[in-house]
């Protein structure tokens, strides 16, 4: 199998864009801008004021050539700064990203996966949720959706009301479905609706979703889920608690943040709380 001579060179920030096009010119196909070893990127969260923290002062900057340049040329583009080959396989890209996904086993009744997972032995237990890894979030994967689903699947009651506030994929109120539960989904994104939307008809759910203002949803909910950051649900809080009749179940919050929702919530049963990974996720129940 082919190979690719990769190459990492760190630089200080002004330097990598000229050194970026003089590699391209010596016969790099690919270009990456990464971090050094041990630095923690910081990027402006939705409730941070002021400006945005200024990235690292030092970047690796890393090339792939098919064919190695002369030592020579590549010494005098990147003019004495630190550097690395490595030789690595080539790959598929277009197939190789499906292994990053896993199906996600939250129960024996409840399971999430990627369209081209194959899942032996369920037989006789409920059909996995489908979910096709695109543009809206919601995978399963990440600890915020792990733990909504793992409370969905304690909570869940066939014939009983689910929604989803803020869907992404789809994916909370798709596992409500698939346990029995009569579902529906908002979000403010467009996009994300008509991914859920389409998950729902992967999946042979009668699931509906739409971008209707949580103030507008009409009727009682025996279970309101949210993953979502704690400064959203804060806000959304009164809207939020008038929807319930059961139980709600929140996610996406920072540890640190914990105690905006808590605020919001004030005078509900807190029920479960399940921290790990620097997030936060409450199970309230309505008294």
């Amino acid at each position: 199998m082919p190979t690719w001579h990769a190459l990492a060179v760190t630089l200080p920030r002004p330097r990598v864009a000229p050194v970026g096009k003089a590699l391209l010119a010596l016969g790099a196909t690919g270009l990456l801008e990464d971090v050094p070893a041990g630095t923690t990127l910081r990027f402006k969260q939705p409730w941070d004021k002021g400006r945005a923290p200024r990235p690292p002062a030092t970047v690796v900057l890393r090339a792939w050539f098919r064919d190695r340049p002369d030592d020579g040329a590549l010494a005098a583009t990147i003019a004495g700064a630190a550097h690395a080959w490595s030789e690595e396989p080539d790959q598929d890209w277009n197939e190789g990203w499906k292994e990053h996904f896993r199906p996600v086993h939250v129960s024996d009744r409840l399971v999430v996966a990627a369209p081209w997972h194959t899942l032996e032995g369920r037989e006789g237990l409920p059909a996995p949720v489908i979910i096709e890894p695109g543009n809206a979030f919601g995978t399963g994967e990440h600890r915020t959706t792990r733990s909504c689903l793992a409370a969905i699947d304690r909570l869940a009651v066939p014939g009983a009301r689910c929604l989803d506030v803020g869907c992404g994929s789809g994916i909370l109120a798709l596992a409500a479905a698939r346990l029995g539960m009569q579902a529906y989904g908002v979000d403010t994104d467009p996009e994300a609706v008509t991914a859920a939307q389409t998950a729902a008809r992967l999946n042979g759910l009668d699931v509906p979703f739409d971008t209707t203002p949580l103030e507008r949803v009409e009727g009682a909910w025996d279970l309101v889920v949210a993953n979502l950051y704690a400064e959203v649900i804060a806000a959304l809080g009164p809207a939020l608690r008038q929807r319930a009749r059961g139980h709600l179940v929140f996610a996406g919050i920072l540890a640190d943040r914990a105690h905006l929702v808590e605020a919001a919530m004030a005078g509900l049963v807190l029920e479960s709380r399940d921290d790990g990974e620097g997030w936060t996720s409450l199970v309230y129940r309505v008294p």
